[in-house]
């Protein structure tokens, strides 16, 4: 194992709260979407533990049938080595500090710990692989039920992975991995994104109050699970009152548009709300700074995502202050702008207001004009969806073992004569309940709607892109059901753009083969299904409503030749029909006798 000849420096809690804690993200967090990948044990407590933001908790007397209920990840007794886990972040970043938590282990805590991180951006590592590993932290003591907080010397390295050893093995509650995120920024300046995502480097540095939800949450990605993973202030007890807070964002820009959603606040929304940006060099600007209003103080309801045009497109901020009247809570704060305007832009800022949705989606302001089709990889398609597929575990050590590979926790079943893999798929419902659209309209429930396709294959390849559609408040799985000479089947996705609409720069084409289900993502643009050669029947699982508008939204292209997908290896119907018919003449013929009359027949 490479070592970085990082130090570091053991400190207290109250060091790494002003250190650490009020400075960094957790990258380590599952609410930034990092992810356990791998692990070499977890036979007490699920290794998924050490990524969960709330602080551990302990159940005296609560017992699974493999022992006492732990918050936190406890391997088996007995290990003459290590245990490991492997740990995806939630967003690639810089690591400037760690906390390993043995909260509530108590005899049964890991004694040691080292630590290390890879940068693998395109592949996710495997235990045993080639993946060349730095050592963050050496092997360290661990006491029972304590935080051990390190500081780590920055070096300006970049990671996507961490692997946490114990020895030999036992019990951690959590882990968290500070540092600042590293943002994947388009190459093109004048790309509209959102500024003040964590994900983009955005921070969110001050608040007035953050007593029932912490400030960071405002930034992270989705729409959160219930109102505990908002910013919420306390009740105000005074006339005009008003709270505020303010995000850096992840890189100074123009800003153009903002969304805030109140998600689940129904009874505790703020009334009103404005927004000011500023321009300073600080962390968090001082008190002489100059705010300009950019979003007049505008009226908030509940549960819903408000979408405002900001004022002073043309200036350059660095921050943005909310403040909301009097009090209450908000889930999510998205500023959308550009780091670098558009030229014509500087002289024509009615452009910025944004276009109402429509059904027809113009394509020729893009430069993407056709596909060619690659295989569908984990990887690949992370982005849209899953896979539904099994796959070789990568750490099997018996037929009652429990592994997680790529992700997927695999577990003994049928009495150990069968591996069962578990939530292979995201199946997601926005309308389990009452729930209202982005205009506030009240959305109809949906019930989950097992169905069979039966698709007919591309006549013609290359295939044609006419439309794409999408299911905005479902996923959609699909799991092939072709008969042994079904070699495959086309998948095209696209995922949403600021404009509600497609955005074609993320249009991508999949070859899934006939052990592969495919599922959707709410919300990300596909096209119908389309067999490969052979009439497929498909199982489908989606939640429906029954109001076609609400269950699925169609768009179509103004130019229907500018996209097309071209398949390697593959024909369609008709000349593979064309084929199969020239073969059974040339057949028919060499049967023929060699006469003089069939001679002339061949001819």
């Amino acid at each position: 194992m490479p070592t970085s000849n990082l130090k570091y420096y053991q400190i207290n809690k109250d060091e790494a709260e002003e250190k650490l804690v009020k400075r960094y993200v957790d990258l380590a967090s599952s609410s930034l979407g990092a992810k356990i990948y791998s692990c070499s044990d977890e036979f007490f407590a699920e290794a998924e533990n050490l990524l969960k933001p709330e602080k551990p908790v302990r159940k005296l007397g609560l017992y699974t049938e493999n022992g006492s209920w732990m918050d936190g990840w406890e391997t088996r007794r007995h290990n003459p080595f290590f245990d490991w886990v492997i740990i995806k972040l939630g967003f690639a970043g810089e690591i400037v500090g760690l906390d390993i938590d043995t909260a509530h282990f108590n005899g049964n805590h890991a004694p040691a710990a080292s630590f290390e991180a890879c940068y693998s951006p395109d592949v996710d590592p495997l235990a045993e692989d080639s993946t060349k590993w730095c050592e963050i932290l050496p092997k360290v003591n661990l006491n029972p039920s304590s935080r051990h907080f390190f500081e780590i010397e920055a070096a300006g390295l970049t990671y996507t992975h961490v692997r946490l050893y114990i020895y030999p093995d036992g019990g951690v509650a959590r882990l968290r991995v500070y540092g600042r995120v590293r943002a994947i920024w388009p190459a093109d300046f004048t790309a509209r994104v959102d500024l003040a995502y964590v994900g983009n480097e955005g921070r969110a540095v001050a608040c007035s109050d953050q007593h029932y939800g912490v400030k960071d949450n405002l930034l992270l990605p989705g729409r959160g699970k219930d109102m505990g993973d908002g910013w919420e202030t306390k009740r105000s007890r005074e006339s005009n009152h008003s709270d505020w807070v303010i995000i850096k964002l992840g890189h100074p820009g123009y800003l153009e548009t903002a969304e805030i959603d109140t998600a689940h606040f129904k009874g505790n929304f703020p009334q009103t709300v404005t927004l000011d940006g500023c321009f300073s060099e600080a962390e968090i600007p001082d008190d002489n700074i100059e705010w300009d209003l950019i979003l007049s103080k505008s009226k908030l309801e509940a549960h819903k995502q408000h979408v405002f045009t900001l004022k002073s497109p043309l200036t350059k901020f660095t921050h943005v202050r909310m403040t909301i009247f009097p009090d209450g809570g908000v889930k999510r704060l998205r500023v959308f702008g550009r780091r670098e305007l558009l030229e014509h832009l500087k002289t024509e800022p009615a452009s910025f207001i944004s276009i109402p949705f429509t059904n027809q989606l113009p394509v020729s302001d893009i430069s993407l004009y056709k596909l060619i089709a690659e295989p569908l990889t984990n990887h690949a398609y992370a982005a849209y969806g899953q896979i539904i597929s099994s796959f070789i575990e990568a750490n099997l050590y018996s037929p009652n073992s429990v592994s997680i590979t790529n992700g997927i926790k695999v577990t003994p079943a049928n009495q150990g004569t069968a591996r069962k893999f578990n939530h292979v798929a995201r199946l997601i419902n926005f309308r389990q309940n009452i729930s209202t659209d982005k205009e506030g309209r009240l959305l109809a429930r949906a019930e989950p709607n097992l169905s069979i396709f039966r698709c007919r294959p591309a006549t013609k390849l290359p295939i044609e892109v006419k439309l794409l559609e999408r299911h905005p408040y479902s996923s959609q799985s699909f799991i092939p059901m072709g008969e042994e000479n079904f070699r495959g089947y086309l998948v095209i996705v696209c995922l949403n753009g600021n404009d509600d609409k497609p955005n074609l720069s993320t249009l991508r084409a999949f070859v899934a083969s006939r052990t592969q289900g495919i599922n959707y993502n709410p919300g990300v643009w596909h096209h119908p299904m389309i067999p490969l050669e052979e009439t497929t029947n498909f199982a489908c699982f989606t939640y429906e409503s029954g109001v076609s508008l609400e269950d699925c939204e169609e768009i179509t292209l103004d130019d229907m030749n500018s996209i097309t997908v071209e398949v390697p290896g593959f024909r369609g119907s008709e000349e593979l029909l064309e084929e199969k018919e020239n073969g059974r003449i040339e057949d028919q013929l060499k049967a023929i006798p060699d006469t003089t009359l069939a001679k002339r027949f061949k001819n």
